[in-house]
């Protein structure tokens, strides 16, 4: 070993030659891998969990495309004097900064990917919170073969980022989670990104830390340069980011005072105009309930005007009225739309467990799993039926379908739903009175 640092250098030389190999290593395959990916049901629908597909944004290959030519123009770099230069240390500088700015192209500029995985975040979180289905039916929810159980109402507005409601100049440590969602690093993306992404990141810092050797020794004027070229581009990049919803929430808030004013036509310009400054708007709950109300003032006939047509029989108890609508757009070439008729449906199919009326429950599950497949809280929903309804079969069928789809988060509390999985199928084996399958089941519910 001795012998071997003698002859290619200094320890210190070395290890910067292995911080340079690691980060072209680290962000190769990070191209190679999926950078974020959200599970989904196919376009005809999944009839079981080996249906599912992932839909990935667009954006991902451009990013993928310019990391590319950052790693060719970094070795371009070094090639040119043999040697790590100040032009190689700002490359690298600027690879970092275009990874980070990913979450926010995903979350913000790519409206119906971020949607999905926001649905699927906020069903989880509906699901495995301290308020939610799993603890709030810890126990009284085992009695009885789950007949005591109470299925919380499933979230009523999907909002992938929120709108200010303050003055760009009240900002505060207070405000950090807007500000934060605002750049795209959300719950919601942090379920679904790649190993590909985080190999990137990783992969650029190390080139970075890598390019910062001149004649054997860290250089720290090149690296107060480069921290600085960064400081200053994450900045203008972060206002700019920051500034779309605060631009956005002035639009909507025009089409409101508009509309308020029976100025129906340009309230709707406006509206359309937030949307096309903060794209993700569009699949905003609020939003799509605004839309159906000017398309109904307008005289419209739109699928936005019919969901609307739809909220309003259903607040008026016309609940089989408002159903029929919700059933005919959930086919809907919109994706916006077609996610609020499933969420529709959902709902009413909550009411009717909660009501006893579990056929009719059955039927409504059915409707959304085949749409929404990768839906923990609803998968949870199936099984507490199954038990009711003693169909040990279909709760054993969605004990699987829940290790599947669990296996396609990257969040922990996935262990949670799979030991209430494993536990309603300990519960519903019971039913059989076989105590070779009830030890087993309940074995395997210690360990999910």
């Amino acid at each position: 070993m001795i012998r071997f640092l003698q002859k290619h250098g200094s320890l210190n030389q070395l290890l910067f030659a292995l911080l340079s190999l690691g980060g072209f290593a680290a962000v190769v395959a990070g191209i190679q891998q999926p950078w974020f990916s959200v599970p989904v049901a196919p376009a005809a629908g999944a009839d079981s969990y080996r249906d599912i597909i992932t839909s990935t944004p667009g954006c991902t290959v451009f990013f993928k495309a310019a990391i590319s030519i950052g790693v060719v123009s970094l070795a371009a770099s070094w090639l040119w004097k043999r040697t790590w230069t100040a032009l190689s240390s700002s490359l690298a500088c600027l690879m970092i900064l275009l990874t980070l700015a990913y979450p926010y192209f995903v979350t913000v500029r790519s409206p119906n990917v971020s949607a999905d995985a926001t649905w699927l975040q906020m069903q989880h979180d509906n699901l495995t919170w301290l308020g939610g289905d799993i603890y709030l039916n810890a126990e009284l929810g085992s009695k009885g073969w789950r007949s005591k159980s109470y299925i919380v109402d499933a979230p009523r507005q999907l909002a992938v980022v929120p709108l200010p409601s303050w003055s760009p100049w009240e900002v505060g440590l207070h405000r950090t989670e807007d500000l934060m969602l605002w750049l795209g690093f959300s719950n919601a993306f942090c379920q679904f990104a790649g190993r590909g992404w985080s190999l990137a990141i990783a992969g650029a810092s190390l080139l970075f830390l890598g390019t910062l050797r001149n004649n054997h020794q860290l250089d720290y004027q090149r690296a107060g340069a480069a921290i600085a070229l960064f400081t200053v581009v994450a900045v203008l990049a972060a206002v700019v980011g920051w500034s779309r919803p605060f631009k956005a929430s002035h639009e909507i808030n025009l089409a409101a005072e508009l509309a308020g004013q029976k100025n129906y036509d340009q309230a709707k310009v406006h509206l359309d105009r937030a949307v096309s400054i903060l794209p993700v708007l569009g699949q905003d709950t609020f939003y799509i309930a605004q839309r159906g109300v000017l398309d109904s003032r307008l005289g419209i006939d739109s699928e936005y005007a019919l969901l609307q047509k739809a909220r309003s029989l259903e607040s008026n108890g016309r609940f089989d009225q408002a159903m029929t609508i919700i059933e005919s757009i959930a086919e809907s070439a919109d994706p916006a739309i077609r996610r609020e008729a499933c969420r529709g449906v959902l709902r009413f199919a909550i009411q009717d467990f909660n009501c006893g009326r579990f056929e009719r429950s059955a039927e409504r599950f059915d409707f959304v799993l085949k749409r929404n497949p990768c839906d923990v809280k609803l998968i949870y929903l199936i099984q507490l039926q199954g038990i009711r309804e003693s169909r040990i079969a279909r709760v054993e069928a969605m004990r699987d379908w829940m290790y599947s789809v669990s296996a396609r988060f990257n969040f922990g509390t996935k262990k949670i739903l799979r030991a209430v999985a494993q536990q309603n199928m300990a519960t519903a084996t019971g039913l059989t009175n076989d105590a070779n399958e009830i030890w087993a089941a309940q074995s395997r519910a210690k360990k999910p």
